[in-house]
């Protein structure tokens, strides 16, 4: 059948009217054998430009369709829309660009003229090679799995929790009378935590900067809806193991690990932990203090509900020990427990893992695990914290009151390379809390450069200088010694090597990726930064997402930022699910994607590495590569490397390309 195109050339006002002869153009147009209508308007893009093509589609009963005008960015979308609701596949449309390219900068008129004509001939003969696209759309799972149980997993689950969608139940009853009832559906999150319990390093702390509330209280709300949502399953002291599928229908394996403890059971009275012989170092309060070998994370952690240290339980490891067990009033205790691999379907994961403070002890210059009293932010933050090792007492090692501190910022940021962003903020937050308990205290801040980016961060550093600590700048070549007596911090200003007697030094080391960053990134095959923390989609546009479909970041996996800011991200990520799975509602595809031709693939496996969007997988069995339409965003990176050219992408084929070319070089 004999195609019938339609040419419609845009004046837009003076922008291409008044730099190129339109009326010759469409007259030349016309005389072309397969172009049954070529007309101007001088604004197609408007409503009423937009109605003209629609009713010279139907008058003419046109088959394809080009508009010439602006960059196809603007409005392509609109004419596409505009041609199918006038009966057109709307891939059977091609645009062409002769305001940007043309009109803007070419001011010969007649130059200009010429070009515009090559450029509408070259969409004539593209668009006569097109092939209509159906769109596909697939079933998908709306539930979500959200790794991490910190701050923004849990934001990122309130959010896709907060609303379900309303549905209509038509029913019929015994009489046969069918009768509408409303009701609701909403989605299921799946909370992954790699701790006993949720809320991340926030619920380790006292008080949090900006606002210096307290963290337990502030977050105390949101931990208690999350446990308690019946579309929440939360599932602590657990990890991922294994992941496949791709957006939309994920399949998840997950190990819950052996807790010794019933959850059912438990009411956590803590009866358990005091006839426990085991002692060993408490990591949450950076060995400052020792715990059992049953135990809950802090005080007010939730869940409430303790867990056994697999590794240092003497019943556990073959020796008679029953402490715990004898105490229990409710036999919660249960040393037949095993681990459990679960499986879970969903549409989505949102991996916010967080992240973790470098070990200083990586910088002997500073002295952390060689003297005493040189401590790491989180140990003071531990001492400082009314559930810590000294019920919130600000103390040396010999029970004393410190005389005199060293607050040391940027400890190893020039060996790690980059800023964490939020070190001089929780620093000066901490310097706060301790002239609070300790008014008499000397505090010398010792920094590089200050960094304060946030619209509050000011004030909190006013109020610090109010409260008379002594900021001294160095140029970030500060060493720990020992006299004796005092710790001695040596430093280096512009003009001298000068040194400070001090009781307690307390650095701040740099925000590095957590160790769970890598076993992750490999189960998804997503990509590490130079950094090693998850590459985002796009930096500025879209620092959300990974570049695989269905997998969104939020928190310090992504990179260092503070509460506000991963709150934010956990939020951002959130929203991103709920507007492309939705509850009911199938998931549509790019319809512009790459296809291989099985017949001619040679199997070098060259366009697996390339994709950018990892919707490209080898089939062992058939030594051939394979697109997941799921993933392909139809970037055409596979079409331009494949050295036998079985890779095609649709509606941009070699032959339609190559047609386009020649028309415009004649």
């Amino acid at each position: 059948m004999q195609e019938r195109i339609g040419v419609f050339v845009c004046r837009c006002g003076p922008n291409i009217g008044d730099k190129i002869y339109v009326d010759s153009i469409v007259n030349d147009l016309k005389n072309i054998e397969s172009v049954v209508t070529a007309k101007s308007h001088n604004l197609p893009c408007s409503k009423e430009g937009l109605e003209f093509i629609k009713d010279e589609i139907k008058k003419g009963e046109l088959t394809r369709i080009v508009v010439a005008g602006c960059t196809p960015k603007m409005y392509e979308q609109k004419f596409m829309d505009t041609c199918e609701e006038a009966g057109i596949n709307p891939f059977l449309f091609q645009m062409t660009n002769i305001r940007e390219q043309v009109a803007w900068v070419t001011p010969d008129k007649a130059l200009a003229t010429e070009k515009a004509r090559k450029l509408c001939l070259a969409a004539i003969k593209r668009v006569s090679l097109q092939e209509p696209i159906e769109r596909k759309e697939i079933e998908v799972k709306p539930d979500v799995l959200v790794v991490g149980g910190g701050v923004a997993g849990l934001e990122a689950t309130l959010t896709l929790t907060s609303k379900g969608r309303k549905i209509i139940l038509v029913e019929e009853d015994e009489s046969g009378e069918t009768k509408p009832r409303e009701s609701a559906q909403f989605r299921k999150v799946y909370l992954v935590e790699k701790s006993p319990c949720i809320a991340g390093v926030c619920g380790k702390v006292e008080e949090v900067y900006q606002t210096m509330e307290c963290a337990p209280c502030m977050l105390a709300p949101e931990l208690q809806e999350v446990l308690q949502k019946e579309n929440v399953e939360t599932l602590t002291f657990s990890e991922v193991e294994e992941i496949v599928g791709s957006f939309g229908n994920f399949t998840v394996k997950i190990r819950r690990k052996a807790r010794y403890v019933s959850e059912e059971a438990c009411i956590g009275c803590s009866a358990c932990f005091e006839p426990c012989p085991v002692e060993i170092p408490n990591q949450l309060n950076g060995g400052l203090s020792d715990r059992k070998a049953i135990y809950i994370p802090y005080p007010g952690a939730l869940p409430n509900v303790p867990v056994i240290d697999r590794l240092n339980c003497l019943h556990l490891n073959g020796k008679e020990c029953n402490a715990c067990e004898q105490a229990c009033a409710f036999g919660a205790i249960n040393f037949e427990d095993k681990d459990e691999v679960i499986e879970r379907s969903v549409g989505a994961i949102v991996l916010a893992i967080g992240s973790k403070l470098v070990n200083p002890a990586q910088y002997p210059q500073f002295g952390f695990g060689k003297y005493d009293n040189v401590l790491s932010a989180i140990q003071l933050e531990r001492l400082n914290a009314s559930n810590g090792p000294t019920s919130g007492k600000v103390l040396l090692k010999n029970g004393q009151e410190p005389e005199s501190i060293a607050f040391i910022y940027c400890v190893g940021r020039k060996e790690i390379g980059y800023c964490s962003g939020i070190c001089c903020m929780y620093m000066s937050a901490m310097a706060h809390h301790v002239k609070e308990k300790l008014p008499n205290v000397k505090i010398y801040s010792f920094y590089s450069d200050l960094c304060l980016p946030k619209k509050e961060d000011q004030k909190v550093f006013e109020k610090v200088l109010d409260k008379g600590v002594e900021f001294i700048r160095s140029d970030g070549t500060e060493y720990v010694d020992h006299d004796g007596k005092k710790l001695i911090v040596k430093y280096k200003t512009e003009s001298s090597l000068k040194s400070k007697a001090v009781d307690m030094v307390v650095l701040a080391p740099p925000i590095e990726p957590s160790n769970d960053i890598d076993k992750l990134a490999k189960l998804l095959d997503i990509p590490l930064d130079e950094h090693g923390f998850f590459e985002e989609e796009h930096i500025l546009m879209k620092p959300f997402g990974a570049p695989l479909e269905g997998i969104f970041i939020a928190g310090t996996c992504q990179g260092p930022k503070d509460i506000g800011d991963s709150v934010s991200q956990g939020s951002a990520a959130a929203g991103k699910i709920l507007s492309r799975l939705m509850l009911g509602e199938k998931l549509e595809l790019e319809p512009i994607v790459a296809e291989i031709n099985e017949d001619i693939c040679c199997g070098c496996n060259t366009c697996i590495g390339l994709c950018p969007f990892y919707a490209i997988h080898r089939d062992a069995e058939k030594n051939i590569s394979i697109i997941d339409d799921t993933l392909c965003r139809g970037c055409g990176t596979c079409v331009a490397a494949c050295p036998t050219g079985a890779a095609k992408a649709w509606n941009f084929t070699m032959e339609q390309i190559s047609a386009e070319i020649r028309e415009v070089a004649k």
